[in-house]
């Protein structure tokens, strides 16, 4: 796994996108496939821009088939002036009016799962793999980047999830659920794990 290089962005988001296609964060932002189509890369584009103007980690493998967002230890708050500064100003025209402020309800939503970490820690933002690779141990790969930084360093990790095969996938990985809420149908969770 390498840092992702400002040539891969559009590639990341594309396999970013298409592994949160059914997530339910994708889902409550743009209900509609065909909003979807256009929302998810553009959605991911903004997230990878970002978290390489503002002092995350964006890893993939070569073929930027799996990727990840991860933020160190002081840089884990996320700033909605930031996010409007690398391009999120331009989401009323991507998700709708609609998805925006559904986007919002559910940040807000897992907003307090985050606030409840204790001290610095690592933030998970996305990890994701292309579909059909999905199980080959690259997202595996991708989240130990992270949780090996915070072991050394002794703190926790932090992450957001809506599915509950993502829950079984990070318990495996040694997180646990902190917070759950329910967001137009859907559940969403807050998960930290502790230094191992």
């Amino acid at each position: 796994m390498d840092r992702l290089k400002p040539g891969q962005i559009t590639a990341a988001a594309s396999t970013l996108a298409q592994a949160f296609w059914d997530d339910p964060l994708m889902h409550i932002v743009a209900p509609d496939e065909k909003r979807r189509i256009a929302a998810g890369p553009w959605f991911f584009e903004m997230s990878i821009k970002y978290g390489l103007r503002y002092g995350g980690e964006v890893w993939s493998n070569e073929d930027v088939s799996a990727a990840a967002i991860w933020f160190p230890p002081g840089r884990t708050d996320i700033s909605p002036f930031r996010m409007l500064r690398v391009g999120m100003a331009a989401m009323p025209f991507k998700a709708g009016i609609n998805g925006t402020m559904r986007f919002f309800k559910a940040i807000s939503a897992t907003e307090e799962f985050h606030k409840a970490v204790d001290g610095p820690h690592w933030y998970l933002l996305a990890v994701g793999t292309k579909s059909d690779l999905q199980g080959t141990g690259l997202g595996s790969a991708l989240v130990e980047l992270g949780t090996a930084q915070a072991d050394a360093a002794r703190i926790p990790c932090y992450l957001e999830t809506g599915t509950a095969s993502n829950v079984a996938f990070y318990r495996k990985r040694g997180f646990e659920v902190t917070g759950r809420a329910e967001v137009y149908g859907f559940t969403l969770y807050g998960m930290v794990r502790q230094p191992q």
